[in-house]
């Protein structure tokens, strides 16, 4: 929902993308093939404009940026390969502007390339975790790539642990790779691997914090108090800076 407070929505229709903006006329197009479509986002860049996220069946996906002025606009259209360790880097983001009104629009006009999006490389979605060798890299990917996040899965998390065995000198990168989990929506996953974290370094104050958020944020509330109250101690314990403690933390662990 944008700022006139009314419902927004992107809704996918007999291959068709309806978007409705409040009270404006709604619209539609045709996206772009992407092998099977199965998933769409929106997201907002300011009051007028929503950015429309959306995945086909094999990791690949794109973005379609569409304004409100006096009539549907598309702005842009963005296709992206979460793959930063592909061997062909020329394909990572490949943008295409276009400012023009949605009713002139057909889907070939939303193709980025002379071949189509079918041309790129991208990988499969059980190898998510296969092509990257740094940990820096992958958490570069996961946040800059929502949809990429909303991949770890049970099995890419167990890919995941598997090629990137949690130490010490990898610890913080760890921690922010479950955060970005949890902020792109995918509490579970974030979960997973802040318990990992807390198991092997229980005293490592922030990830009760980044769980206990995560807990909180799928309805469960007694878990989450555990988590903030473990964490409130162990600030205080380690005689941390207590004025960075946020305060919805101390209210949660009441």
């Amino acid at each position: 929902m944008d700022r006139d407070n009314l419902q927004d929505a992107v809704v996918l229709k007999k291959g068709l993308l309806n978007i409705h903006f409040g009270n404006k006329t709604s619209d539609n197009f045709e996206l772009p093939e992407i092998t099977a479509l199965i998933n769409t986002k929106i997201g907002y860049s300011n009051p007028y404009e929503i950015t429309v996220y959306y995945i086909g069946d094999r990791g690949l996906y794109s973005t379609i940026t569409i304004f409100y002025k006096k009539g549907w606009y598309i702005r842009n259209v963005n296709f992206y390969n979460p793959c930063q360790e592909c061997q062909d880097q020329n394909f990572k983001i490949l943008t295409k502007s276009m400012n023009i009104p949605v009713k002139n629009i057909d889907s070939e006009m939303l193709d980025i390339d002379s071949k189509g999006f079918k041309s790129l490389t991208f990988f499969d979605q059980q190898g998510v975790i296969k092509p990257y060798k740094d940990l820096k890299k992958l958490y570069a990917d996961v946040s800059s790539y929502p949809l990429l996040a909303n991949s770890f899965n049970e099995s890419v998390i167990s890919d995941f642990k598997k090629k990137f065995a949690l130490s010490l000198s990898n610890l913080d990168d760890y921690n922010n790779v479950a955060y970005r989990l949890a902020e792109n929506g995918n509490q579970k996953g974030a979960i997973e691997l802040l318990q990992q974290i807390i198991n092997k370094f229980p005293t490592r104050a922030v990830a009760y914090l980044n769980i206990a958020d995560s807990y909180w944020n799928i309805g469960e509330k007694e878990k989450a108090k555990v988590n903030y109250k473990k964490y409130l101690s162990l600030m205080k314990y380690q005689k941390k800076d207590l004025k960075k403690i946020p305060k919805y933390a101390e209210k949660r662990a009441k």
